[in-house]
């Protein structure tokens, strides 16, 4: 896939050059929402960095290729770059090159020297934002190329000691004889072979759980029959410009390994130009907040192109520090959507890539850039008015929130991920300071309490609405199980909030019996070694649905599992908002 759609937004003030950077040996900790990496304490070292002139999509769409080489020499990384043709491949694919320095002893393949490797690695992934290069990537798009024999057995080691530090690797040359891989080594791993090894096809044919090889040319294609997203490549050609090229296209630019699993969990990347995607970018012409330019990505199915029959608009609102497209990468809303014939669209927040959960006036209205859209789109394709969903990860599940409690009278059901109600219980100012990356807002008159809380206690007090709510969240995420003491980022409130909204009792809070430390009136497992915890609460109307779920995940940090999005939509698309305000129920 080469993608013509992701902004290019990074620059570097050293664009198109070669450039060395210091790697500190000091233990590092990057905090960043999803991107998040630690790495312990070793030997200050460096790394020669390339971040193409042609510039990088955002850091959380932008790939790394690391190539490991057995010296420290600039002339071995130059003569790499050309014989590979690699130069001209990150100009073109927009990715960062980065060769790291072995260490005077090279790179350690087992004991506490391969520790250190592997940590100095994470810390050149930390390096780059801050560093001379000024341009950054994204933990779950790190490519590793192994250049020689002991490279590729350092590179196998890392795989499966490291494997959501590792998206994919190349081996150009088999590692050397009486080698092993790690015993008890099960991570999955999206590679490329040139030549065969029969250890690394062995180890890589176990832990991908791979069915049978397609060869297509000089390549076999294997892939999981676990998770079709997952596959390995063995080519019978040596390490070429030409190998380096297809390997990046056929495989490395289609991989994603998300970090919301033991060994991360590998999706698909979306060609967004061959899907067909619609692309409104600083576009200034809903005349809202004073004309500001809004960006908003808009998928419509193939067979709903050009249609007339009236269909369900899902907005998704991604996570602060991220872009649209991240977003839809991340929840996969375009796939339910061709699959059950609705449409989604990706909005931007106006400013800092954080929104005004609280619509603020400090800052541009994104609620009104919203329901500006949700007019915009009504007059361009056929909406069902009566199913309008909003849901969205991190901060833009707080906009889930939002939005939902603002406008109860516009939206069918809501479904927030890991972002809780901040919009109605806080206010811009007493949050700002705590919100990843501090984020800089203007000085300047605030409302206290929010627009938010005023709009929707006003609503909720001339009419009665009722918001079905889905709330996914992983148990990693957070201090669970839960006590009053120790609430995960305002969770009892929120489920207190919408409990009340919707005439739900509010019975006991806690259950130590359950991993989430949560008391409800439904409670169950479901999904892969019930993966899924399910708790429903009841308003008492006999054969109702539960106008309020929450699905936790185990062993998931602050990240999403496309399973939860089905759930999600499986829970939201049979509501619907008649005119009256009132919600109808249909299976």
């Amino acid at each position: 896939m080469i993608d013509r759609f992701n902004e290019i937004t990074s620059f570097s003030p050293f664009g198109g050059q070669l450039i060395r950077e210091e790697v500190k040996g000091r233990a590092e900790k990057r905090v960043e929402m999803e991107n998040a990496l630690e790495a312990r304490s070793g030997g200050d070292r460096e790394m020669l960095v390339y971040v193409p002139a042609s510039g990088c999509p955002d850091a959380k769409q932008c790939q790394v290729l690391m190539v490991l080489r057995d010296d420290r020499e600039e002339a071995t990384a130059r003569e790499a770059m050309e014989r590979l043709g690699l130069e001209q491949l990150a100009e073109e694919r927009h990715f960062i090159l980065v060769f790291p320095d072995p260490s005077p002893q090279g790179w350690r393949t087992s004991g506490s020297g391969l520790e250190e490797d592997m940590d100095y690695l994470s810390r050149c992934f930390m390096t780059l934002p801050a560093g001379k290069g000024r341009v950054g990537g994204f933990i779950g798009m790190i490519f590793y190329a192994a250049l020689t024999p002991n490279t590729a057995a350092f590179l196998l080691s890392m795989s499966a000691l490291r494997p959501t530090h590792v998206a994919g690797i190349l081996l150009g040359a088999q590692p050397p004889e009486g080698y092993r891989v790690p015993e008890g080594a099960g991570a999955p791993q999206a590679a490329w072979l040139c030549g065969r090894d029969p250890q690394a096809e062995q180890y890589l044919a176990r832990v991908n759980r791979s069915g049978e090889g397609v060869e297509t040319g000089t390549v076999t294609v294997y892939t999981s029959t676990a998770n079709p997203a997952l596959r390995h490549m063995v080519s019978a050609r040596p390490l070429s410009a030409e190998e380096m090229a297809r390997a990046w296209d056929s495989l490395f630019s289609e991989t994603r390994r998300w970090t919301n699993d033991t060994y991360g969990t590998y999706q698909a990347r979306t060609d967004f130009a061959a899907r067909g995607f619609i692309p409104h970018l600083l576009d200034s012409s809903l005349g809202v907040n004073n004309d500001f330019p809004h960006t908003w990505y808009e998928y419509v199915p193939p067979r709903l192109r050009g249609s007339r029959e009236k269909v369900p608009l899902v907005f998704y609102f991604h996570g602060i520090g991220c872009v649209p497209l991240y977003g839809a990468e991340q929840s996969g809303w375009h796939d339910i959507a061709d699959r059950d014939g609705f449409i989604v669209v990706y909005p931007k927040p106006a400013v800092n890539k954080m929104w005004n959960i609280w619509d603020d006036p400090i800052l541009p209205s994104d609620h009104a850039f919203i329901l500006a859209l949700l007019e915009r789109l009504k007059e361009t394709y056929a909406i069902d008015e009566s199913r309008v969903y909003v849901t969205g990860f991190s901060m833009g599940g707080m906009m889930t929130h939002s939005l939902a409690s603002a406008y109860p009278e516009l939206f069918a059901a809501a479904a927030p991920c890991n972002g809780f109600h901040w919009g109605y219980l806080t206010d811009l100012a007493s949050r700002v300071g705590k919100l990843p990356g501090n984020p800089s807002v203007p000085n300047g008159p605030r409302t206290d309490p929010s627009r938010v809380r005023l709009l929707a206690d006003r609503k909720k007090a001339a009419r009665d609405y009722k918001m079905p709510v889905f709330q996914n969240m992983g148990l990693l995420d957070g201090k669970w199980p839960i006590t009053r003491e120790e609430d995960p980022m305002s969770a009892l409130d929120t489920l207190s909030f919408w409990k009340r909204y919707n005439g739900i009792p509010e019975g006991e809070t806690f259950d130590s019996r359950h991993e989430s430390g949560l008391a409800a009136d439904e409670t169950f497992y479901d999904g892969d070694d019930q993966r899924f915890l399910h708790h429903r609460w009841h308003s008492g109307d006999p054969g109702q649905p539960p106008l309020l779920e929450m699905v936790l995940a185990k062993r998931m940090p602050h990240a999403l599992d496309l399973r939860q999005i089905q759930l999600a939509w499986q829970y939201i698309r049979h509501f619907s908002r008649m005119p009256d305000g009132s919600l109808k129920y249909s299976l």
